[in-house]
């Protein structure tokens, strides 16, 4: 059963995070961000790859009735299920492996990669993904 409940908090959620990333890409260049500041908008980056997996289990689930145990099965079975162009698999798998670079390898210095992704906005595509697939969900009610 649908939590709508969930999904509206979920996409709020995500919002948000994009309007903190976006301030982040939109900053003045000139000034340097504080060790706060790049840990915070990796937190974020990080939170909205994280709730684009999730929706993504979510809709298999109640879309196909697919059961996913990892997030790592979620990627393959959009794939399968051609709920995402091969563009968008692309920027997804970029996002991704991005993500995963930020949160296992934090001692290294993954900032440039992350803010080279803010300039070209690839997160955006997590908010049209939301859309796409809680529209989906919507016409199976139909």
């Amino acid at each position: 059963m649908r939590d709508i409940e969930w999904e509206q908090s979920l996409y709020r959620h995500q919002h948000d995070m994009i309007v903190r990333l976006d301030k982040f890409r939109k900053r003045d260049k000139s000034l340097t961000l504080t060790k706060d500041e790049s840990m915070a908008i990796e937190h974020a980056f990080q939170l909205l790859v994280a709730s684009m997996l999730d929706l993504a289990s979510y809709v298999l689930k109640h879309h196909y009735h697919v059961d996913i145990s990892s997030r790592d099965e979620v990627f393959a079975q959009l794939v399968s299920h051609n709920d995402v162009t091969l563009q968008q698999a692309e920027q997804m798998r970029f996002l991704i492996t991005l993500r995963d670079k930020v949160l296992h390898d934090y001692l290294s210095e993954n900032f440039d990669m992350l803010e080279d992704a803010m300039s070209l906005r690839r997160y955006s595509l997590v908010e049209t993904l939301t859309q796409e697939w809680l529209a989906q969900l919507d016409n199976n009610l139909k």
